[in-house]
């Protein structure tokens, strides 16, 4: 296996990450993108930064409750759209967070705790930028600007994971220079992934031969075309838990836990990674809701967890009918797991929850003798038939014991 299809199925084992927007804008509490939409004056929001103290921001807490929710990488933004950065730009700039009240290298910090508790760095970096004159007025200075900006992340903060770029759909048109760009970090982070969000109206397409991921912004898509010019890329989904990707205080409309552990399956399903959004506040704190889902989150993960990251669909393994059912294989090739969704939990003439009585779920594909089926949030046998001839194998999924709902039950296929 080449180094390049090495670096991409490594990601893909990565399975589920977190994503964190946090800036000048998380002050502001109305999302991350106010300072354009809420049409604010740019010398008074740039002020912002005589108030960023991070006194709240803690990295190693922060990871620490990323790896109870099951990531195994985060994307945190060194600088979002609004210019200001999170990390000392050693003087391309006075609008970053060492000139702040705060005066600490804040991806320094996070960068550190990620390689403590052995979670993949990846950088998120806007290539749009308000903040800059240059990039209205002289984009070839500005693309010096962004190549320099990378260039110390590259270099100031051992190996990173990867990095996420967005903006580029703004200047659809222009020469971005990302042979230049993307060669540098291949210099100095070779095994870094790259991934350039493409936007809304373009998800799923490429933009050069060095991206490494194909990205889907706010949506699980039914398939991932993994081929663009002869080389093999991965898929990332990645979804917001409430409506904003920045801290947004009245933004109560949050997805339910069904939604989210939905959402993972069906992106592992069509063979891509997850990538699940938080906003901290002003002070870099994780808000409330936010930390109440990833613990809950976290609670489906480490159930179904060996079923999760090491794992791939086969375009042969598949559910039959009308269901959201996922399959998926180890690479060992030795187990199978089979994702059950809406069962009913087992009640009685006084409570009647409705998972009484047979559930059978049919597959196809499984040609292998099997062995036995177990639930893996409980160990016990799931009762199955099976045509090797046909390759058709058919459960009966019964209902949830009366106290426990999963959202998605798995079931373990040993041969």
């Amino acid at each position: 296996m080449n180094r390049k299809l090495t670096r991409i199925k490594k990601y893909e084992d990565l399975g589920i990450g977190l994503f964190i927007h946090w800036g000048l804008y998380s002050q502001l509490k109305v999302g991350e993108w106010t300072e354009y939409i809420h049409h604010r004056d740019k010398r008074e929001y740039e002020q912002l930064i005589n108030k960023f103290n991070a006194e709240e921001f803690d990295a190693d807490y922060l990871v620490s409750n990323a790896k109870k929710m099951g990531a195994k990488y985060i994307v945190l933004t060194t600088k979002h759209h609004e210019g200001f950065f999170l990390y000392d730009t050693k003087g391309l700039s006075k609008f970053d967070a060492i000139h702040s009240p705060a005066k600490r290298d804040i991806i320094k910090e996070f960068i550190n705790a990620c390689n403590k508790q052995k979670i993949k760095p990846f950088l998120y970096m806007a290539t749009y930028d308000w903040h800059s004159d240059l990039y209205q007025n002289d984009f070839e200075g500005y693309l010096n600007y962004l190549l320099e900006s990378v260039r110390i992340l590259c270099t100031n903060y051992g190996p990173i994971g990867g990095f996420w770029f967005d903006g580029d759909w703004n200047k659809k048109d222009a020469n971005w220079k990302l042979d230049r760009l993307y060669g540098m970090i291949r210099k100095y982070q070779p095994n870094a992934i790259i991934v350039n969000n493409t936007g809304l109206k373009s998800r799923g397409k490429i933009s050069n031969p060095e991206i490494d991921v194909v990205t889907y912004e706010r949506k699980t898509p039914d398939q991932v075309n993994h081929g663009f010019g002869g080389k093999y890329v991965a898929g990332e989904a990645s979804i917001t838990m409430n409506q904003h990707w920045g801290f947004a205080k009245n933004d109560v409309n949050f997805k339910s836990t069904k939604e989210i552990v939905e959402n993972i399956v069906h992106a592992r399903g069509i063979g891509a990674n997850i990538l699940l959004n938080i906003g901290l506040t002003g002070t870099g704190e994780i808000p409330i809701m936010n930390q109440a889902i990833m613990e809950q989150v976290g609670k489906w993960v480490n159930m179904a967890n060996e079923s999760l990251y090491e794992t791939r669909p086969k375009q042969e393994l598949r559910a039959s009918g009308n269901t959201k059912d996922v399959v998926l294989q180890n690479k060992s090739k030795n187990s199978i797991y089979l994702f059950i969704h809406d069962l009913k939990i087992v009640g009685n003439e006084n409570v009647v929850l409705g998972g009484e009585g047979i559930n059978l779920r049919s597959f196809s594909g499984i040609f292998k003798e099997i062995k036995k089926i177990t639930w893996l949030d409980n160990g016990e046998s799931v009762p199955f038939m099976q045509d090797k001839n046909k390759g058709i194998l058919t459960i009966d999924a019964g209902g949830y014991t009366y106290g426990t709902d999963w959202c998605v039950r798995v079931a373990k296929i040993n041969f």
